[in-house]
């Protein structure tokens, strides 16, 4: 992930990392869409999720920027901001 063109770039996030009371510890794609998610349970509800430029995110935590070559259908987490990421295929919902 760089802040090159990709800095506007469309990202979901849920609403703990949008207004910062957690850190992204899930990281996901879906086709070409980027999520970045604090790694709750949340209900799959318009309200629990905001649509942000990809670059702002990455401003809040550089660390994200190591997962720029995570590919479509990947999913990476960790367990706190201060772990290293588990990269794995994503699983499907059911």
């Amino acid at each position: 992930m760089t802040h090159s063109a990709s800095y506007h770039e469309k990202a979901y996030v849920c609403v703990h990392v949008f207004d910062s009371s957690r850190p992204v510890l899930l990281v996901s794609r879906s086709g070409r869409d980027w999520s970045f998610l604090c790694g709750a349970e949340h209900e799959d509800t318009a309200e629990n999720y905001r649509v942000v430029g990809k670059g702002h995110i990455l401003d809040r935590d550089p660390t994200l920027s190591e997962l720029a070559d995570l590919v479509p259908n990947w999913e990476a987490e960790r367990t706190s901001i201060s772990e290293d990421w588990v990269r794995r295929p994503a699983q499907e919902n059911e």
